[in-house]
């Protein structure tokens, strides 16, 4: 079986492959930020609930933007993301990490020149989870699977919005992300676990695509 890294490098050639033949109305740029994230259920104890934390983590990425209009653009992003939350269990600090090769499509909308906002829906596959605590530091890897038990499930799709600065060839954004799907309906303290993270982020626009072909 392919390693799970080496797949995601595979795909990267794949999406920049895909704007052969388009306008210069695209651009092509890195990202990098923080996730801030925890989870939100259902019948879960007020103890669970009270001693549930936000878990912060690192993601970062390929984007494309598409100038469909002066006012309006579609974003298209390959995401490396850590997402999880944190509990007190004994006085114990407990970490859940998820890992997700995320892929989000957005509408973008320039309030301004320089202001934005964005929103549409993003596709997560889960390809690592572990836990660790702040006793042994160790790892404790779980099992990532769709039959119906106590895994983490390895799609998550959901809702992604927010706003960005934009400025030349740099943008900060603020986003906010909502799992629709239930990542552990076998378990997970809950009949009904959702991701939900605020993200943090970087963009840097390196490449302006160029064409000679006429745009339709």
């Amino acid at each position: 079986m392919i390693n799970s890294k080496i797949k995601f490098y595979l795909v990267i050639p794949l999406f920049f492959f895909q704007f052969k033949g388009y306008t210069d109305k695209i651009t092509l740029g890195l990202n990098t930020g923080f996730n801030f994230s925890t989870i939100v259920n259902s019948n879960t104890s007020d103890q669970f609930n009270n001693g549930r934390g936000f878990l912060p983590g690192l993601a970062f990425g390929l984007n494309t933007e598409y100038l469909i209009r002066d006012d309006y653009s579609l974003l298209f992003e390959i995401n490396y993301s850590t997402k999880g939350f944190t509990i007190n269990q004994t006085g114990v600090r407990v970490k859940s990490f998820y890992k997700y090769f995320e892929i989000p499509f957005r509408l973008k909308y320039y309030s301004s020149k320089q202001f934005a906002i964005e929103v549409g829906p993003y596709i997560g596959i889960a390809f690592r989870e572990y836990l660790k605590n702040n006793i042994t530091k160790s790892k404790v890897y779980g099992n990532i699977g769709s039959n119906y038990d106590d895994k983490l499930k390895p799609l998550d799709i959901g809702a992604q919005g927010g706003i960005s600065y934009n400025q030349n060839s740099f943008s900060l954004g603020i986003y906010i992300s909502y799992g629709i799907l239930n990542i552990r309906p076998a378990g997970g303290f809950g009949s009904s676990v959702r991701n939900l993270s605020t993200q943090v982020r970087f963009n840097y626009i390196f490449s302006k695509l160029k064409s000679n072909e006429k745009s339709f």
